[in-house]
């Protein structure tokens, strides 16, 4: 089963030092390619590797292989169905933006590329490079400018058979400026401006995906999840000193990256610099789709979650968006930033947990709920029960970590436990636990600090002074904080 068909069921139903590992070389000869006669030539090359049972292909140093005609539907060269290796000697592939690049077919296939520019790819998934249940491999590359209709602006990878996970490794590699095109009215919309992962394994170590665009459902920069609902099979995304900056995802939740009952896994990377509809940085949860014990992980060690926008107005999406984080699984940071994210009407600037998630010497700075009345509370945090029948209880536990100099146009600078929205459904707080911790120099209308709506806040050797127009609200429900 192709992914075309997979997003269509899917769309319709609903640190420190890494060791690099580089695709080994593949044992048997090696072709060189000409730049003459370009997509001819290379066509011929990777059909007598394919039928070789692998191999190596040279190109042409500083080559452009225009590829203006389809080889087979959809693919501008053959389908990679054996291991090749691609040394591109700075060499560049080029769609024309009438083709996709290349398309990998598991189990067997497995390409890796080196030092080669991916361009001009375009196809309903994987603008430039579609990974079917292969093993893809980048080596100091780049995937750029290329498009698709439904998922994957610059590479779609994805499982159809648990029995072998799709793998997608970028080794000092680059995937920007890539786009996803379907709008919301399309029902075969999903996202992913640079990379979509569904069932799959991706990992980046030292590389980027930036200014990338979706205009689906999910993911401007990458969209990890399970999208299907399969048994046996997880969508796991590991940045290892990567970063995620400048992408964009208009109507979508993950604005940086989207995380669907997935694990995501960030060590020394940032998320920074990315604007959506809400989950600005990163939108991590269970979906329609999260009975228990089923959830989402996320986990970020001495990273960063920075300078993002959630740009959702009221009655446009969720009532609070999430300018940096939303996670409603399980979450946790260790020695990390969320500092300087916006929500331009809404709430919950900084994060917004509907889950589990605890903050380990961590520190949410300087948001900002940048709107007005009860709607743009929670500057900092914002800890919420979600919709009844939800996978989670809102529980936040903060552990030598700071919540300082927030604003917001509402209730709860630092942290909104619960937004009184009108309404038929409140938005009540769930157990909050501060230990030795700090909540400083915060403002918003009432509970420049803290804000206690329907929840429980428990303060455990943990500072909060120094708040406008006041420390905690409503006076007496939070024992141990005053004025």
């Amino acid at each position: 089963m192709k992914l075309t068909t997979i997003v269509k069921l899917a769309v319709g139903s609903s640190v420190g030092l890494v060791a690099v590992m580089v695709a080994p070389a593949v044992a048997s000869a090696s072709t060189t390619v000409p730049c003459a006669g370009q997509q001819t030539a290379l066509v011929a090359a990777i059909n007598a590797a394919n039928a070789a049972g692998g191999g190596t292909i040279n190109l042409a140093p500083g080559c452009v292989y225009a590829l203006t005609s389809a080889d087979n539907p959809g693919n501008g060269l053959p389908v990679v169905t054996n291991q090749i290796a691609v040394n591109g000697n700075g060499a560049t592939v080029d769609g024309t933006d009438a083709v996709r690049v290349f398309e990998v077919d598991g189990p067997g296939g497995n390409l890796s590329l080196q030092n080669v520019t991916i361009t001009g790819g375009s196809a309903d998934i994987g603008g430039g490079i579609e990974n079917a249940g292969g093993t893809l491999t980048l080596n100091h590359s780049q995937v750029t400018g290329n498009t698709a209709a439904q998922a994957g602006g610059g590479i779609a990878s994805a499982t159809f058979d648990p029995s072998g996970a799709a793998k997608l490794t970028l080794n000092n590699s680059s995937v920007t400026g890539n786009s996803q095109t379907f709008g919301p009215q399309d029902d075969n919309a999903l996202g992913g401006g640079g990379i979509v992962n569904v069932l799959g394994t991706v990992t980046l170590n030292s590389s980027q995906v930036a200014n990338n665009t979706a205009q689906g459902f999910v993911g401007g920069g990458i969209a990890n999840g399970d999208y299907l609902g399969f048994s046996g099979t997880s969508s796991v995304l590991t940045l290892n000193n990567s970063q995620v900056n400048g992408n964009t995802a208009p109507n979508a939740g993950g604005g940086g990256i989207q995380n669907l009952l997935g694990t995501v896994t960030l060590n020394s990377s940032q998320v920074n610099g990315n604007t959506s509809l809400n989950g600005g940085g990163i939108s991590s949860g269970n979906g329609n789709g999260g009975i228990p014990p089923d959830t989402s992980h996320l986990v970020l060690s001495k990273s960063q979650v920075n300078g993002n926008t959630a740009t959702a107005a009221p009655g446009e999406g969720p009532p609070i968006s999430a300018g940096g984080i939303a996670n409603g699984g399980d979450a946790v940071l260790n020695s990390s930033q969320v500092d300087n994210n916006t929500t331009s009407f809404t709430g919950g600037a900084g994060i917004v947990n509907h889950g589990t998630m605890t903050l380990n010497k961590s520190e949410v700075n300087g948001n900002t709920a940048a709107g007005t009345g009860l709607v743009a509370s929670g500057g900092g945090i914002i800890n919420a029960q979600g919709p009844p029948g939800a996978v989670g209880s809102a529980i936040l536990t903060l552990n030598n970590s700071m919540v300082n100099n927030n604003r917001a146009g509402g209730n709860g600078g630092g942290i909104a436990n619960g937004v009184p929205l009108p309404g038929p459904i409140p938005i009540v707080g769930g157990p909050v636990t501060l230990n030795h911790s700090q909540v400083t120099g915060n403002t918003a209308t009432h509970g420049g600090g803290i804000f206690n709506f329907g929840g429980t806040v428990s303060l455990s050797a943990t500072s909060v002074t120094g708040n406008n127009p006041d420390n905690c609200a409503p006076p007496g429900t939070i024992p141990g904080c005053t004025g």
